[in-house]
């Protein structure tokens, strides 16, 4: 399989207003798949999963996301176009995804599913719909406390920050929305701070009550582009909230990797925070991508 540029002669994006700000054109890929077409004229629509969990009472800079896309089997190119619906109250970041599809080829993009306060708890429709298919993605709706988090008590977790950054999109909200990957850097993916060369900066998770802990995982900045050894966060504390008082229960100096593992005896702590000291390199600012608690 080899990949063609996002934009082949045109790609087209209706995206739904009410989202801001949208994806960057990084979430958006065309694959090509030679002699894989069998010339039914058909248009498939795809998806990254067969359901979406989507958190309730999540910070809105964080919806859920799944992967879209749809595949061309026409015997010549086209311009394909596939709607996308979801049931209300639930809103999404496009409601409409267009390109130009040789035979083969497939184009797949992020879809982001915003859950407002108002939704009640229960299973929404998602619907991918082409002239030839009707593709359902059920959508589970249900409380933070219900997630199955795989033993990550920081999963969809309320977050705190001592500052963001406002060039790009860098939520912090999005250290605990389970993806560790860099590849969606500045695009809602990772938090970046405001205060270059200024420290320390912090952000802290609030667990949803006591829990005992003993290990926390951070990931920092790490891609071809952005290594971390260059860009990543370098030095910082790890602090744990026990009766109320932040205690210091880890400590990492000198990290060049993407990401660190601290262990520390088991403590009793209803909120974890990352006290960054410094990082690599001279643009010295904190760039985290997830913060995992066990």
């Amino acid at each position: 399989m080899r990949y063609a540029a996002a934009a082949l002669a045109a790609v087209l994006f209706t995206t739904g207003a009410a989202w801001d700000p949208e994806e960057p054109p990084s979430a958006v890929s065309v694959k090509v798949k030679p002699g894989t077409s069998k010339g039914t004229g058909k248009l498939t629509p795809i998806a990254g999963a067969d359901r979406l969990v989507a958190p309730l009472g999540v910070d809105p800079a964080c919806p859920a996301t799944i992967k879209i896309g749809m595949r061309s089997d026409a015997r010549k190119p086209a311009y394909a176009t596939m709607n996308v619906e979801v049931d209300p109250p639930l809103t999404a970041s496009r409601t409409m995804l267009t390109s130009y599809l040789p035979p083969g080829y497939e184009l797949g993009a992020k879809l982001l599913v915003a859950v407002p306060p108002e939704t009640k708890e229960g299973t929404y429709g998602l619907r991918l719909r082409t002239t030839d298919k009707t593709l359902s993605v059920p959508v589970d709706v249900m409380p933070v406390d219900r997630l199955d988090n795989g033993g990550n008590l920081a999963l969809r977790r309320p977050v705190t920050a001592s500052s963001q950054h406002t060039n790009a999109n860098y939520p912090p909200c999005s250290v605990v929305d389970g993806d560790r990957s860099s590849n969606g850097w500045a695009g809602g993916n990772g938090w970046n701070d405001a205060t270059a060369r200024a420290w320390p900066d912090t952000i802290a998770v609030a667990l949803g009550g006591a829990k005992q802990i003993s290990r926390v995982d951070l990931y920092t900045l790490d891609t071809e582009r952005y290594p971390a050894s260059r860009y990543g966060v370098r030095d910082w504390d790890v602090q744990a909230q026990v009766n109320g008082q932040w205690q210091t229960v880890a400590q990492v100096r000198g990290n060049t990797a993407g990401n660190a593992r601290s262990d520390f005896a088991p403590v009793t702590a209803d909120a974890v925070r990352i006290v960054a000291l410094a990082s690599n390199g001279a643009n010295d600012y904190t760039r985290i991508i997830e913060v995992e608690v066990r």
